[in-house]
């Protein structure tokens, strides 16, 4: 709604002023918001780093499981120490909202560069990457944490190697049987990432995609796929049996060793 809009942009007008008059930062942009928090660009003022400050949104200030949530995620990335994960910087409460402050991770979203510079990528580069992605889920996976949220805009490119952000949305692994999974994407064990995994892949794959018929068609029949591929995808999208872990679907990938 536009109240709320409103609302949220006069907050990001008064984060910009509290970290200019009270921190060690400056203000360079608002960044942009997820279902529970909202980014900001700032800058050391001492190192002149760059590094990102989340904020829980002010829609959530009266929202204990919200605020729950987020200090699981200020939990997560603290106990992670991982090179392609950002590690937080500090914590604190900006306007009565808790916040914390991590690195930056300058580099490219694979939304921007397939949507915005049309990158294309082939099949072999496309399980290259995807046999990357899976050696990072499995490291998180062995620290106990599933991620849920494996999407093109929070999976970056940077100088080849890729780097996983925004763990709003990330748990601790349960152990949950399969059969009484209803929702892939919510799950809190390796299915979930696994389903993200499978999206990702098929986003790297339709980059070279050209329609050639205005009738809408499974990925299965739109893309011209080798059958190993297509069973893999089918795996990690839980359309036939699913993978047992993510080092199994590793172990799995239809790529030439």
């Amino acid at each position: 709604m536009w109240w709320r809009k409103s609302r949220e942009a006069k907050f990001d007008n008064e984060v910009q002023r509290y970290i200019t008059k009270h921190s060690d930062f400056i203000f360079i942009k608002f960044l942009g918001y997820g279902s529970y928090g909202r980014t900001y660009l700032v800058e050391d003022v001492s190192s002149h780093k760059h590094y990102v400050l989340k904020c829980l949104r002010p829609k959530h200030r009266r929202s204990n499981k919200t605020k729950h949530k987020f200090m699981q995620e200020i939990q997560i990335l603290e106990q992670l120490t991982l090179p392609f994960v950002p590690s937080i910087k500090m914590t604190g409460i900006l306007l009565d909202m808790p916040y914390f402050v991590m690195d930056y991770v300058d580099g490219q979203t694979f939304e921007q560069l397939i949507f915005d510079d049309g990158q294309k990528f082939k099949i072999t580069e496309a399980l290259s990457i995807t046999q990357q992605l899976l050696t990072q889920v499995i490291s998180l996976h062995n620290k106990g944490i599933v991620h849920r949220d494996l999407r093109i805009p929070n999976i970056l490119l940077v100088e080849g190697n890729l780097h996983i952000i925004d763990l709003g949305l990330a748990t601790y692994m349960k152990e949950v049987d399969f059969a009484t999974i209803r929702n892939p994407k919510r799950a809190e064990n390796h299915i979930s990432d696994l389903y993200f995994v499978g999206h990702f892949l098929l986003f790297l794959l339709y980059s070279t995609y050209e329609p050639t018929s205005r009738k809408e068609k499974s990925w299965q029949e739109e893309l011209s796929l080798p059958a190993e591929v297509v069973s893999y995808l089918e795996r990690l999208l839980c359309i036939n049996e699913p993978f047992q872990s993510a080092a199994e679907a590793l172990q799995s990938l239809p790529i030439k060793k």
